[in-house]
Order: C-alpha cells, then structure tokens, then sequence
C-alpha cells in the first residue's frame, strides 16, 4: 500500500488546525480602554479643523460656519463622494473579465492507466499482464491568463453605470437640499440666540427685584401692616411675574448652544454676536409675482430635480429588464501554460464563443412589458405630486412672509408704546406716586414686548429665508468648497444683500420659452 508522503500530511494538518480556528471564534467585547480611546480620538476630531473665532460672529459667520463644519453638511458631502465612487467602480464592469490563474499540483504516484479494446458493447478483459501508460507527471506547474466578455452583461452594465450616475447626481441635489434646511436653522437659532443674549441680561435683574419685593410683601403680612387679602394678592401677581420670567429664560438659555452646535462648535464654546450690541432690524425687501416664484421653483427646487433623476432611472431600469430577455452571447480568448513533458506544445492559445438563453423569455414578455409600463406612469405621477407640493409650498411660504411683516411692524409699534409707558412709571417711581408691583409689571411687560419684537423680527427673517428655500434659490456661491472662512463669509453678505435688496435672479417666462424651443431643437 502507497503511503502519503509528509508534504500531504502537513496540508491535511494544516486544513484540520484551519478549520478548529475558524469553530473557536467566540465574541470580543470592547474594553473599557477601547471605548475611552474612541471617544477621545473622537473629540480630539471635533476639535480639528475649526477656524478660531476672532471676533464677534454676525448672520453671514454663523452661515460660513455652518456650511463648512456642520456634521451633517459633511455627511451629506461624504455620501454624494461615495456615490461618486461607486460610479467609477460600475463602469469597470463594462469591460471584460480579465483573469490570471497559476497552480502547483503534486501526485504520491503516477497517474498510470490502462486501456484495452471495446467490441460488441463490452470491453475486453484486462488481462493478467496489462500495459499502463502515463501522459502526465507527478509534479505539474499550469497557468493561464484569458478574457471572458458577455455582451448582454456588458448591455446590462452600461444601463447600471446610467443609473449610478444619476444617483450620484440625486446625492448631489440631496446635499443641496440639507445646505438649505441647515441655512434656514441657522437662521432661525442665530436671531434667537441675538435675543436670548440681549434679553438674558435684563431678565436677571427683573427676577432679583421680584424675589426682592416678595420677601418685603411676605414681612409686612406677618407685620400684619396691611390686610392678608391685599398682601396676597400683591404675591399671587408678583409670583405670576416670576413664572413668566423664568418661562422666558428657560426657553431662552439653551439658544446660543443650539448655534454653535449648528457652527460645529462645541456647545459649551464662548463667542459672542455681533447684533446684540448693534441690533439691525431692517426688513427684507421682496416683490416678485407668484407666476414667477412658482416658475423658478419648478425649475430649480432640488427635490424635483430628484425626481426627473428618479424618472431617468427608471427609465434605464425598463430598459434593463427589457434587455435581459435577449440571449446571453459569450466571448472568450487566453493564453495556457503546463510544464508537463508529456505535451509536446507546453503552450497555447484557446479561443470560444457560446450562446445561453432561455426560452421562456419569450412568454414573460408581456408581463415585463405591463410592468414596465407601470413603473413609468408611477414615477410621472410622483414628479407631478412633488411639483404640486412645491407650488403650495411657495404660496404658503409667500403667505407667511407677508403675515410675518404685519406682525413685525404690529410688534414694533407695541414695543415703542410699551418704553414709553416704562418711562412715565420710571418717572413717577422717581416721585415716589407708584408701588414697586406697578414698576416690576411694566418692566415686565416691556421685556415681554422687546421680546416679542425679537421673536417677530426672527420670525420675519425666517420666513423671507423660507421664501427663498421654497423658490430653490441656492444660496452657496460658485466655487464655496476651495473658499476659507473669511471668503465665504463675504460671499454670503454680498448675495444676501442683493436678496434683501429684491434683486433676486428668478426665472422669467422668457427664460422658460427659450429652453423649451433648444429642449426640442435637441430631440
């Protein structure tokens, strides 16, 4: 009997201690340290590339600061890299299959056999003493290098590679899309923040002076100097003063971190804004026509942007499904080695063609086609809802704006009546004519109407900045991705003061006409 020589051996060794490696896997916890390591790689990333605050940061910073190092603007800019990866990848697919393939294969013995003659359906008999006849060697080296390509493969990868390359430019209208929603929360948080520092500063004092005179209240019921119903009721109205102000500054307090988290800052980051010492209330100035607004909206909102990119897709998967019913036609070349003595052509070249379909193609026509059919009417239907979502989004955006001024202006005038009230309580406070309740009421409500004005003015701001969101206005300036803080800052103060100003590049019917007409020349 042959015995296996101690090459086997050690491969049947090695393959056994491979295969118990492979069972003993049991799952790993992360350690303590691991955790810790992470989350300090982690804040020592947060912290990276950050420009240092200077100075004061006014709307157009906060804006800059917001593009460049939001965590989920980065996000988005990763996806639409990775998507643009992809793209790459699946044109490779396109091309034909380029394999290298070597071995080394080694025998205990040679692969010795014998042949005898075959006659009337049966082989002859071996015989006591037959001949053998070896035709390869215990020890072979073999190599091969070919091409194989599918032509309906390579159909099939051609309308893949169109459809990843309109999703690498959804990605792109998608980030476009988090640009404006991040911009419009930056908006609203900054003008909050600019009335949280303003405000915070008078609240403090006005809840010290209440708590004051609640404690004077509170000694002169136990002095039993005034009535309990009137010492009472002066304490109900000052601690109903006090809820207020605590009301307001709860809600107030967390504004600035809500920022500088937008900014990429680390919450608890000191900065200070630049409207707070030097407010500026000017109001927006807008007046297009809503035929206008709608039509630059249908052309430039990302969201229907992305459904046409959809509608494309899907289109290319029609036309992917309708080109996998054809036959599977396969090309095929390389060149092969073998070291054997016994060929007498050690190398050599190989060639094929073959053929593959299947048949019942022929009966899933007219389904795929119904299908098809289907998929294509579906995907119009959804670019018609989103585009009258986004018609009733610039009407109600529209809307909003024009309430928004009233409310501002009505604010405002609330606001100049309410300081000229305080003045005339200071003045007869200076005499000595009214209570310290009537004082602390009036600031009260002098506060309550400043806020009031602050929250109206943001409100104002908030709804010009949705105006221009709902109308697809894309507020990056050309060429933002290679601009640094300062620059982009500037881009920023430049286009939104053109905006401010009314002067907004819109969409005319003219423009609308004259696309139309090239859209046809090139079909």
């Amino acid at each position: 009997m042959a015995t296996y020589p101690i090459f086997g051996k050690t491969v049947l060794a090695m393959l056994v201690a491979a295969t118990v490696a492979g069972c003993s896997i049991t799952p790993n916890r992360l350690t303590n340290n691991d955790v810790m390591a992470n989350a300090h790689e982690n804040t020592v990333l947060l912290e990276q590339d950050l420009a240092p605050i200077v100075g004061p940061i006014d709307l157009n910073e906060a804006f800059a600061r917001t593009i460049k190092y939001n965590r989920d603007a980065r996000l988005r800019a990763f996806e639409a890299v990775v998507s643009q990866g992809q793209l790459a990848v699946d044109r490779f697919d396109m091309l034909p299959e380029l394999a290298a393939q070597a071995g080394y294969s080694r025998r205990s013995n040679y692969a010795a056999s014998a042949s005898v003659t075959f006659s009337g359906d049966e082989p002859s008999s071996l015989g006591n003493n037959p001949s053998y006849s070896v035709s390869s060697d215990k020890n072979t080296v073999n190599a091969s290098i070919g091409a194989t390509w599918d032509v309906l493969d390579f159909g099939l990868s051609y309308y893949r590679a169109k459809q990843q390359a309109d999703r690498f430019l959804i990605s792109k209208e998608r980030e476009r899309k988090v640009v404006h929603s991040i911009m419009e929360q930056s908006r609203r948080a900054y003008y909050r923040a600019v009335s949280a520092e303003r405000l915070l500063t008078k609240i403090t004092p006005l809840i010290i002076k209440a708590r004051g005179a609640l404690a004077d209240s509170a000694r002169i019921e136990q002095l039993r100097t005034q009535s309990p119903m009137e010492a009472l009721t002066y304490q109900r109205a000052l601690l109903e003063s006090l809820r207020t102000l605590q009301d307001i500054r709860k809600d107030l307090v967390p504004a600035k971190s809500e920022l500088a988290t937008l900014m990429g800052l680390n919450p608890s980051t000191e900065f200070e804004l630049a409207d707070v010492s030097n407010p500026n209330f000017t109001t927006p100035s807008f007046s297009l026509n809503m035929a206008d607004m709608e039509r630059t909206a249908l052309v430039l909102r990302p969201e229907l942007r992305e459904a046409q990119y959809q509608e494309r897709i899907t289109q290319e998967e029609v036309h992917s499904a309708f080109l996998s019913l054809f036959p599977s036609l396969s090309l095929s070349a390389g060149l092969n080695y073998n070291d054997s003595d016994y060929l007498r052509y050690n190398d050599w070249t190989s060639t094929g063609v073959g053929i593959n379909w299947n048949l019942m193609n022929v009966f899933r026509y007219g389904s795929i086609d119904k299908l098809n059919n289907l998929k294509i009417a579906a995907s119009k239907q959804q670019a018609l809802a989103m585009s009258m979502s986004v018609i009733s989004q610039v009407h109600i955006a529209d809307l909003q704006l024009k309430e928004a001024n009233d409310t501002y202006a009505l604010a405002d005038q609330y606001f100049d009546v309410a300081q000229r009230i305080q003045n005339q309580v200071d003045s007869n406070r200076a005499a000595q004519q009214i209570g310290e309740l009537t004082v602390i009421r009036e600031d009260l409500n002098a506060l309550l109407a400043e806020l009031r004005r602050d929250v109206a003015y943001a409100d104002l701001q908030n709804n010009f900045g949705k105006v221009l969101v709902s109308m697809g206005l894309d507020p990056l300036p050309e060429g933002f991705g290679s601009m640094d803080l300062d620059q982009l800052s500037n881009a920023f103060d430049t286009m939104f003061a053109h905006w401010e100003r009314g002067d907004i590049a819109y969409v005319s019917e003219d423009n609308m006409q004259a696309a139309l007409t090239a859209h046809t020349t090139e079909q």
